[in-house]
């Protein structure tokens, strides 16, 4: 007979926005158990969806999880926290407008990419970050 082990992880008890944006609350987390083997061993802590912008792979009031992490390449699904607010989605860059290229420039003078957070779900439009409203990686979705 096989005995299922669980194990317990922190779950937000804020959603993150697959939408238009909702706060992520780094501090509100309970612990749940789950079975062992429905958790990536790499997971840190799980985040509920909330909205339709990244279907149709993640849906509304599922668990995804996240693995802590400070930058993500281009196409990976990250969750972010821009402007105060948490967001799962596709991560992208594009070259910065004119009116953004000084936020973007270093002190040698080189040009970095400007972040761009990209829903699944066409009929939400790219987020392109504005360098004044404070953006962070909080880590890779699972």
């Amino acid at each position: 007979m096989n005995t299922i082990r669980y194990i317990d992880k922190p779950v937000s008890n804020l959603r993150v926005s697959a939408g238009t944006g909702s706060f992520l609350d780094e501090d509100n987390f309970e612990m749940v158990s789950f079975p062992e083997n429905a958790v990536p061993a790499e997971a840190d802590f799980g985040v509920r969806v909330s909205g339709n912008s990244m279907e149709p792979v993640y849906h509304d009031g599922q668990i995804v999880w996240v693995e802590r992490c400070e930058t993500l390449s281009i196409g990976q699904v990250g969750v972010f926290v821009y402007d105060g607010e948490g967001y799962l989605k596709s991560y992208g860059e594009r070259e910065p407008d004119e009116s953004d290229r000084d936020a973007f420039t270093d002190s040698y003078g080189r040009l970095h990419m400007q972040p761009v957070l990209i829903s699944y779900n066409k009929d939400y439009s790219d987020r392109i970050i504005s360098p004044e409203r404070g953006f962070r990686v909080i880590g890779r979705v699972l």
